[in-house]
């Protein structure tokens, strides 16, 4: 394979970085959704009568479009769609679903690649910085590091922590921090999602509970951290930066969700 061809190839689409953007994109906007309804347990709804036919003549319909070199975006995602709605085996369902989602990010990506002055001609859309936290929790303690030499909270207590990087998931980010910071495994698996926090004016931060890990804690990163310690969850120091410590305890009181640093909503 020549080198253009690999380009041509490489499920980006030629353009570094367009799909880590699309996908980005995506996990901020899962991670706004489960904000707002936490895990939802619904019904699929699909497998209603006639769903095949309806799929079968979008079907038909995309062929002909490219046929004729009419083929838009609508005719090859509405044909995606209306298949998924004609499944009601759950694994068939899924397969459906997985295509749906590839060709609207595909979709996303060729919008991001038209000309400058098109993308210029529409408002810049925000984005979020996510990061992620991790709660090791043992016998009803929290462990905690001292910042030093970051230029942020320097002195103060704050959990293993850090930004979310192209192309990874937060869960990898979670299990990476942990590793990175204090030397620990943790298992995906073993990670519970407890709590986030839309931080003013544009961070997102997931936060995790880990109870079991593989390795002892240790402080792997002397340069970025003072120390380690184990603290009460209800009785934090009080050195301990903000947000995670506000996090923390809505995390004890199981409240999924929190604003941190926005003016009253009135």
């Amino acid at each position: 394979m020549t080198t253009e061809e690999s380009v041509a190839h490489d499920g980006d689409a030629g353009v570094p970085g367009s799909l880590a953007v699309v996908l980005g994109d995506v996990a901020a906007e899962r991670a706004a959704q489960d904000a707002k309804w936490g895990i939802q347990a619904i019904p699929d709804g699909t497998g209603a009568e006639g769903a095949v036919a309806e799929a079968d003549r979008a079907r038909q319909e995309t062929e002909e479009a490219a046929r004729h070199g009419e083929l838009t975006w609508r005719h090859i995602l509405r044909e995606e769609v209306l298949e998924a709605f004609a499944e009601s085996d759950p694994e068939a369902l899924r397969t459906e679903l997985i295509q749906v989602a590839a060709v609207a990010v595909k979709w996303a990506q060729a919008l991001d690649r038209r000309p400058e002055a098109t993308r210029e001609s529409r408002p810049e859309r925000f984005r979020a910085i996510v990061d992620v936290h991790v709660m090791l929790v043992r016998d009803g303690t929290v462990l905690l590091g001292k910042r030093a030499g970051t230029g942020y909270g320097d002195g103060q207590w704050h959990l293993p922590s850090g930004h979310l990087e192209p192309g990874e998931s937060v869960v990898g980010a979670a299990v990476r921090e942990a590793r990175e910071e204090v030397g620990v495994t943790i298992r995906p698996e073993d990670l519970a999602f407890a709590h986030v926090m839309h931080r003013a004016p544009d961070r997102v931060g997931l936060f995790f509970v880990a109870r079991k890990w593989t390795g002892e804690p240790y402080n792997a990163e002397p340069h970025k951290c003072a120390a380690l310690a184990w603290r009460p969850l209800d009785r934090l120091p009080d050195d301990t930066i903000g947000y995670p410590a506000e996090a923390i305890a809505r995390v004890l009181e199981e409240e999924p969700f929190a604003l941190y640093g926005w003016p009253a909503e009135r």
